[in-house]
């Protein structure tokens, strides 16, 4: 059997993407192969070629493990920065979101005709 490939989806605000790269760059990767270097090079990050209401969707490809036990950033980041450090980059991150039910409707509408949610991707080079 083949390990488990976990996808997550998220809407950034466009004018916020340049700083949701930044934080996966310049904080998940340094904390990543610090904390759980088994883990570095078994996730890929695509975002939308274009955005869409203003909003460019990521999709997060995690191979293997557990969401809980192992790619849980509220885990990660504190042991790596510290509880106070951790929150406050938490939350810089949480302000480049666009608000999830809003893009969830768009999304659906868009492909209620055809019964499908299609998106083309580009990938995205953190390092």
């Amino acid at each position: 059997m083949t390990e488990q490939l976990h996808l997550g989806l998220h809407p950034v605000r466009s004018e916020r993407a340049q700083d949701f790269e930044r934080f996966l760059a310049d904080v998940v990767v340094p904390a990543v192969r610090a904390q759980r270097p088994d883990l570095d090079g078994r996730w890929r990050m695509m975002r939308s070629s274009e955005p869409s209401d203003d909003v460019v969707t990521y999709v997060f490809m995690l191979e293997g493990g557990s969401l809980a036990d192992d790619w849980e950033l509220g885990v990660l980041l504190p042991a790596h920065y510290g509880e106070e450090e951790a929150g406050r980059l938490f939350q810089a991150w949480a302000e480049t979101f666009a608000p999830l039910d809003a893009w969830a409707e768009a999304a659906v509408s868009a492909g209620r005709e055809d019964n499908q949610l299609v998106w083309t991707m580009e990938p995205v080079a953190l390092d």
